[in-house]
């Protein structure tokens, strides 16, 4: 016979953990360096995973984007069903976040444009 009271209490303790464990993500953590590819010219996304919650929830990623000697800016965190797109235009760098629907589509939700010459003046290095 299964003891149903302990049985709750149980579920009721990995809640509680696993609500603490998510609570406490840092998300501009740099500890998990998940990859690193180039925008365009001179320019990288660094990638890092900033939480795993294996079985029970989605990878978070936070990416950065950088020259790796004048600048670093955090872009934002996403998980599996949202990422970001880079599109160099000249001096303006356009990170576009999408939402990935249940079917794969991909859509737009917000548009970013940063300037490649003011970052670099800023010096900003999150």
């Amino acid at each position: 016979m299964v003891n149903i009271k302990g049985l709750r209490y149980a579920v009721f303790l990995l809640i509680i953990g696993l609500t603490l464990a998510i609570g406490c993500v840092d998300k501009k953590s740099k500890v998990s360096l998940f990859g690193k590819r180039k925008v365009c010219s001179g320019l990288w996304l660094e990638k890092y995973r900033v939480f795993s919650g294996g079985a029970y929830s989605a990878e978070l990623y936070t990416d950065y984007l950088t020259d790796s000697t004048n600048f670093r800016v955090l872009i934002g965190q996403h998980d599996d069903m949202s990422n970001f797109s880079y599109d160099c235009k000249g001096d303006t760098v356009v990170v576009t976040k999408f939402l990935i629907e249940e079917n794969g589509r991909k859509r737009p939700d917000k548009e970013s444009n940063f300037s490649l010459s003011h970052l670099k003046s800023q010096g900003i290095f999150e």
